[in-house]
This record gives C-alpha cells, sequence and structure tokens, in this order.
C-alpha cells in the first residue's frame, strides 16, 4: 500500500473509491460521503459514474463540473446500454440487467489506481464481488431512508404472518389492520 512521509513518520495513504448505483438517489448521498472521508478524514477519493451519468452532468452543470480538487477524481466507466435523449433517465430496469456488465471496466480502472485502492464503497452487489475478488475490503452504503430501510425489515414479518404473498383482498385487509 502507498504510505507518505509526515513529520519523519510513515502514513498509510487511504484511498476510497465510490461507485454507487447509477441513480440519482444512490449518487448524491455516496458524493457526501466520499467529500466528507475527503474533507474530513483525508481520504483520496475515486468517484466512478457510468458514461451516462458523467454525460448528463457534464450537459447540465458545465465542462469543470467533474474537476475534482487534489485527491478527489471523478473516473466513469461504460454501463453497456445505448445512449439515451440528452436528458432522460436510463430505464431502471435494463440498468440492473446490465450491472454486471459494469465489472470489467470497473476492475480495470481499480487496478490502474494510483495511490492503490484501499478500500471500495458501492450499493452494486456485482462491484462489491469484484472488490472482494481483487482482495480489496469493501463496504456496502445503503443509501434510502430510513423508512425504506424499516420497510425491507418487516418483508420477513408479512411473510411469516401468510400475508405476503399477497392472496386477494383479505390479505390487503390484514395489512392494514396492523
Amino acid at each position: 500500500m502507498a504510505t507518505v512521509a509526515a513529520a519523519g513518520s510513515s502514513v498509510e495513504k487511504r484511498h476510497a473509491v465510490f461507485f454507487p448505483f447509477p441513480a440519482q438517489g444512490h449518487v448524491k448521498p455516496a458524493l457526501q460521503l466520499a467529500r466528507l472521508l475527503h474533507r474530513c478524514h483525508g481520504f483520496q477519493v475515486t468517484f466512478v459514474h457510468t458514461e451516462h451519468n458523467r454525460r448528463r452532468l457534464l450537459r447540465s452543470r458545465g465542462p469543470g463540473a467533474l474537476d475534482g480538487v487534489p485527491g478527489f477524481r471523478f473516473a466513469a466507466v461504460p454501463d453497456g446500454l445505448p445512449p439515451s435523449e440528452a436528458d432522460a433517465s436510463q430505464d431502471m430496469a435494463a440498468l440492473l440487467s446490465t450491472t454486471e456488465a459494469l465489472v470489467p471496466p470497473f476492475r480495470s480502472l481499480v487496478s490502474g489506481l494510483l495511490p492503490p485502492a484501499s478500500c471500495v464503497i458501492s450499493d452494486v452487489e456485482h462491484v462489491l464481488y469484484a472488490s472482494k475478488e481483487m482482495g480489496l475490503p469493501c463496504v456496502t452504503f445503503w443509501t434510502s431512508s430510513a423508512f425504506a430501510f424499516m420497510a425491507c425489515q418487516q418483508c420477513q414479518r408479512l411473510v411469516d404472518m401468510g400475508i405476503v404473498p399477497l392472496k386477494g383482498m383479505s390479505s390487503m385487509h390484514r395489512l392494514f389492520s396492523l
């Protein structure tokens, strides 16, 4: 791992690679965390976008939108989807089906980083598996709201109670009477 001398001592250079799922509700919270780790904790950061999101950001914010600052850079990988309308969101179902195609360009990008990546922070399952295979520590960053998290926590309870899968209107009545 890369080291840097600081006042006569050796300090590890921490380099976090962020790769959020390429939708606004995932990118924005990941970017906020990346900025905090960079600004407050001295992490080097490489923030990875898909080419589609990179183009949209440059169109909406101008050519300097992804310039970054020393120690914080942006990178992009192809998402494998055909180009869509200039300001249209991508089809989420299609994007979900291509997340595995992000892995080879991601591996190539990460293997060429200097300083080398110390960890990967993502909510893309295939990226997390690839990171583990590359020997990198990885963290899943859950970007949904507390409400969505609690709703997910209750899914098993609904199955255990026999409410899900729904079996007609009687299931709906039982669901709303909880």
